[in-house]
């Protein structure tokens, strides 16, 4: 798959540097993470969409007896996820695919797993309508991140930032209502996802 322009950089950190302190950056997160993960519904026989897969970091926490697609832009990343999962018995497949346009038709996935991934898109309302799109009605979005939440005369000020910052590895100064704003979505549930309250877990619904 060719990639736009605008991922090209985050291709190139993502297939470097990243994997290298990444788990180590991911540790202390990891019962956190789970946590969030376990607000999702998981249904036998689901089909589950993680974009922005990485290295697979999240697989061991998906349950047997659902399928799973991994997508990343990161090639490198993609194989340390392979080789996580090389002697793994669930149902897993892996793709090199831009988040903001993937190759998967309308209304095909269960469950979708955003986590730290929605700091990461250069383009994260594309990125997020891709996932709402290929998202069943009904269908769960397990969003962790550190988004903030912010009065709306912050707002530009954090746009203007923005400009600067979504070109490198990630931001952290995006609005959560921005990213959903418009979309068929709700908020079901939000929850704390460190514990300082820097990162949090949203888990949507998919209106009919």
């Amino acid at each position: 798959m060719k990639f736009k322009f605008k991922n090209i950089i985050k291709q190139m950190s993502f297939n470097t540097f990243i994997p290298f302190f990444y788990p180590m950056m991911m540790l202390p997160l990891r019962g956190w993470r789970k946590k969030a993960i376990g607000m999702l519904d998981f249904q036998t026989g689901d089909r589950v969409i993680i974009p922005g897969v990485g290295s697979g970091y999240d697989l061991s926490y998906i349950p047997h007896g659902v399928s799973v697609d991994g997508v990343d832009i990161s090639e490198v990343m993609l194989a340390i996820a392979r080789n996580r999962i090389r002697h793994n018995t669930k149902s897993i497949t892996l793709h090199i695919m831009d988040a903001e346009n993937m190759d998967f038709p309308a209304n095909t996935f269960d469950k979708a797993i955003l986590d730290l991934f929605i700091t990461c898109v250069a383009d994260p309302q594309k990125a997020f309508s891709e996932i709402v799109r290929i998202l069943k009605p009904k269908g769960e979005i397990l969003v962790y991140d550190h988004l903030i939440r912010v009065p709306k005369w912050a707002d530009s000020f954090m746009s203007t930032i923005d400009l600067v910052m979504k070109y490198n590895f990630c931001t952290v100064i995006r609005v959560f209502d921005d990213v959903i704003k418009g979309q068929p979505v709700t908020v079901v549930k939000e929850i704390r996802g460190d514990p300082f309250g820097f990162i949090k877990g949203f888990l949507l619904r998919k209106t009919a």
